[in-house]
């Protein structure tokens, strides 16, 4: 009779394991394929905006207003350019700006052409100057008269068969918009840059510091278990409260400064450092607590002090740990958004400044899909450049975590 209930036991155990390591692969299948269609999403979507060009280019579009006349007939090299004009040498196609938008381009200019020799009209220093467009300018609204006096107009949302025939039917152009191809990151990238390198500057020093007292120096003591306690529930905060504490504390302390007022570089850094600290805090107190207690005892007894041990012995070994914090900052740093919204506003510019408003990649993301236009090419593009960073970041960080660990006998 035991053995009968014993089998009976075993096969319900057999089924039980069965069915838990069943539910466990439909869990991780699950896992993995919404994790494959979110970075197919990103890849298939970001891809085709992603350019070199996007990386060093403004956001901003530069217009230039010109005008340009012309005496004489040109011909269609080999009638290679399905949309050229004669009357004034050039040839057109469709293009994309560094956002992925819709634009009309120069694809070819005779040598010859009044292109090249226009006039500027526009209110700045350049008025009444001679602008050289080139191959690759972006062409907008084109306004004048034909021979007649019947007013033509044509922009980059026409057809390009309908703008290179406005275009023909003029000799002289009263007025012709030339766009620098806005949609870049250049402003962006710059600033997540400078913030990843502020933060951090202010950041680790004093988590680390605070990490070698708790570990090294903290007595236990109900003091310590605070400080650890709350350490712990800060990290759990969430930022957006970070942000809106830095928008009352650091934005005053950056203007009484007297470098600027209002949104800033600057404050974004500071915010970014109290959201950091107890990340930065804990894992470098648990990296200091893996160094075997053998290591501080033998460099006390061979005469060294207790700071010398620390700086050292014990920091060096804990190095790995360190640059895991490192990293773990720096992917916070370019995910976040929320609180810097409060203290870096969410206007994209080019003039990159650390006591001036930008934003960083994440802020970018959210500016341009927020409106009521979204882009979401440019989004996913963004996307995939922060992918990249962040793997490459921390393929580095092991790397150099297991040359430093066989440097040290690991």
């Amino acid at each position: 009779m035991m053995n009968v209930d014993r089998e009976k036991f075993l096969k319900k155990r057999k089924l039980v394991d069965r069915i838990r390591n069943v539910l466990t692969y439909i869990s991780a299948f699950f896992g993995v394929l919404v994790l494959a269609a979110i970075l197919a999403f990103i890849f298939i979507g970001g891809l085709p905006n992603l350019s070199f060009k996007m990386l060093v280019s403004d956001y901003k579009i530069e217009l230039t207003t010109v005008r340009i006349e012309s005496d004489r007939k040109f011909e269609n090299p080999d009638d290679k350019y399905e949309y050229f004009s004669s009357n004034f040498g050039v040839a057109i196609e469709d293009g994309k700006d560094n956002s992925g938008e819709r634009i009309i381009v120069i694809e070819y200019l005779d040598e010859n052409s009044p292109f090249k020799n226009s006039i500027c009209i526009d209110n700045t220093d350049l008025k009444d100057s001679v602008v050289d467009i080139e191959v690759g300018s972006s062409l907008n609204l084109m306004m004048g008269e034909d021979e007649f006096g019947v007013f033509v107009m044509a922009s980059n949302g026409d057809d390009l068969e309908d703008y290179i025939e406005a275009l023909d039917r003029l000799t002289k152009i009263d007025s012709l918009q030339i766009e620098s191809q806005g949609g870049g990151i250049r402003g962006s990238l710059l600033t997540t840059i400078i913030l990843i390198i502020t933060t951090l500057i202010i950041a680790l020093p004093i988590g680390i510091g605070a990490a070698i007292y708790i570990v090294l120096y903290a007595k236990e003591s109900k003091f310590k278990r605070a400080i650890v306690s709350m350490i712990d529930m800060t990290s759990g905060v969430p930022s957006i409260i970070f942000g809106f504490v830095g928008a009352i504390i650091f934005i005053p302390f950056v203007t009484k400064l007297g470098a600027s007022s209002g949104y800033t570089i600057l404050a974004g850094a500071l915010t970014m450092s109290i959201v950091l600290l107890p990340v930065i805090t804990k894992t470098t107190a648990e990296s200091l607590l893996v160094i075997p207690l053998s290591y501080q005892m033998a460099s006390l007894s061979l005469g060294a002090s207790k700071t010398q041990t620390v700086f050292k012995v014990i920091l060096p070994n804990a190095f790995p740990g360190i640059l895991q914090a490192t990293l773990l900052s720096i992917g916070r740093i370019i995910g976040e958004s929320a609180a810097l919204l409060f203290v870096m506003g969410s206007n994209i510019s080019d003039e990159v400044s650390l006591f001036g408003q930008s934003t960083s990649l994440s802020l970018h993301i959210w500016n341009i899909t927020s409106g009521e236009s979204p882009n979401f090419g440019q989004a996913a593009a963004i996307s995939i450049i922060i992918l990249i960073v962040v793997f490459v970041m921390s393929t580095s960080v092991k790397l150099i975590s297991k040359r430093q660990l066989k440097n040290n006998g690991g």
